[in-house]
């Protein structure tokens, strides 16, 4: 029950700064939402349940053991993660941090930058608007397998493959 709480509350939290994104969104952006994501942890490659480039904001959470890499380059606002202890340099490049969570999982956030994020974990839930392209695997388990909404469309499952690239938002001209 009190983890029940715990949820909540904190979706509670999230739904504000989600509501001032969303507000300040222009017409390009688009929005990409992953509930309970999980992918598969076997294996020497591992797979990932998000690989996602984004320029906006991304808000979420990984529920149990999980691990993270966020890579902001030198000009992004710094990401924040918590409840995952220190972070520590990423083989992925110079400028990548990589965090590992307990069975108590954590939260993360990268907010006004352009962000490479890869997300390992078996419940993932993500909330991103901007634009950029993000690609989603599942577990082929079609009783866990989460899911995903794109661009405000209804909500898909995710399979046990990878989606090809998705595209979130729409690139504009300059």
């Amino acid at each position: 029950m009190r983890r029940i709480i715990f949820f909540l509350a904190s979706v509670t939290a999230l739904a504000a700064p989600a509501a001032v994104l969303a507000a300040q969104a222009g017409s390009s952006d688009g929005t990409l939402v992953v509930k309970h994501g999980a992918a598969p942890a076997d294996g020497p490659s591992k797979t990932a349940v998000v690989r996602l480039t984004i320029t906006g904001s991304v808000i979420g959470q990984v529920t149990g053991f999980g691990k993270i890499i966020i890579d902001g380059g030198a000009k992004s606002p710094p990401a924040e993660v918590t409840g995952a202890g220190a972070g520590h340099d990423s083989t992925l490049s110079d400028t990548a941090t990589v965090w590992n969570g307990d069975a108590d999982g954590f939260k993360f956030r990268a907010v006004g930058g352009t962000y490479t994020i890869v997300i390992f974990g078996g419940d993932v839930s993500l909330f991103a608007i901007g634009t950029g392209n993000a690609v989603l695997t599942g577990t082929p388990d079609s009783a866990t397998d989460g899911t995903y909404s794109l661009n405000g469309d209804d909500p898909k499952s995710l399979k046990g493959t990878p989606t090809g690239k998705l595209v979130i938002g729409t690139a504009t001209s300059g």
